[in-house]
């Protein structure tokens, strides 16, 4: 981790991928679709790619030539955001891959670069390529290209798309450019300017990572340090074994334990935690430990008994009497 950083601290300057949108964070094309949406939707905030399905053939087609015409013409006079040229100098300098996710159309973002001069990754996805954020397929496709695990990527962006985009992809969030959005509880992190979000890369400071944040408003980031020297060893036959991971999980734990790692998941286990698949049914209860604390808690782990960390304090919850009943 960057400057001593301590997990489950984090900064983005240790993600192995950046992937960034355009409008906004690189090129600024001061785009407003708030006309359009008055004009279509009677004003109502809606995603307007998505409702172009609503409408009538002839009404969406009307629609999306407006749009593509607002985006060119913001375009035209496109000019780089300020800090865009040092964030793509850090990376490089550094050598960490990145590549650029937008909803814009690719004829406006080639035309924004030109004009703003700014250069081009390898790969750029933009609508013309669906899926597109808030679509978590988007966000994985991109990680792919690059050559990246998603789990190791950040998304950098300026709207509240791109940062529920990443929550779903189970990546990294950095908000920028957006002082007084109200959505800033979606981001992992949030920056006024992006000029500022690059400062912070070349002096890397540790972060509390999303998913503690509710944990370190409540009890502070000792809390969080404390956690990583504790560990909850797990019995199999617990009726809602996963409930009670994800609930230490919540406390700051960061190491857990199954005391039979080779038990399936069973029906008792699996109605006790919502909203899990039925396909993890009968499969090894290990296995979808790991993905539902991969999915909520990454920097938490499943591990053996023999290759436990040094140092860490033990709780054993031991399984109620008449175990699971099934």
């Amino acid at each position: 981790m960057s400057g001593g950083i301590i997990e489950p601290f984090w900064h983005p300057a240790d993600s192995e991928g950046f992937i960034l949108d355009w409008d906004g964070v690189l090129a600024e094309t001061r785009l407003n679709f708030a006309p359009l949406r008055a004009r279509y939707f009677d004003g109502k905030f809606v995603p307007l790619f998505e409702a172009l399905e609503t409408l009538p053939p002839s009404i969406a087609d009307r629609l999306r030539k407006d749009i593509y015409d607002l985006e060119m013409a913001g375009a035209e006079s496109a000019v780089a955001v300020e800090g865009a040229r040092e964030l793509l100098e850090w990376l490089e300098g550094e050598d960490i891959p990145w590549c650029v996710v937008s909803r814009n159309c690719m004829d406006s973002i080639i035309l924004a670069a030109e004009r703003a001069g700014l250069p081009l990754p390898p790969v750029v996805r933009s609508r013309d390529e669906p899926p597109v954020k808030p679509a978590p397929e988007a966000l994985w496709s991109a990680a792919e290209q690059i050559g990246v695990p998603s789990g190791k990527c950040v998304m950098v962006g300026d709207f509240v798309y791109d940062l529920v985009g990443a929550r779903r992809a189970g990546m990294r969030a950095v908000l920028v450019q957006r002082p007084d959005a109200e959505w800033k509880h979606w981001a992992d992190v949030s920056f006024d300017r992006l000029s500022e979000f690059v400062q912070s890369l070349k002096n890397p400071k540790a972060i509390v990572p999303w998913e503690y944040a509710p944990l370190v408003s409540e009890k502070g980031e000792n809390s969080l340090l404390a956690g990583r020297g504790k560990g909850t060893v797990l019995s199999s036959k617990t009726p809602d074994v996963l409930l009670r991971l994800m609930k230490k999980a919540e406390e700051g734990i960061l190491f857990f334990r199954l005391d039979d790692p080779d038990a399936p998941l069973l029906p008792g286990q699996w109605r006790k935690l919502p909203g899990l698949s039925p396909a993890w049914l009968d499969r090894p209860l290990k296995a979808a430990a790991e993905y539902v604390l991969g999915t909520r808690f990454p920097f938490a782990a499943l591990v053996a008994e023999e290759s436990s960390p040094d140092g860490v304090e033990w709780e054993t919850i031991s399984a109620p009497e008449g175990g699971i009943g099934e």
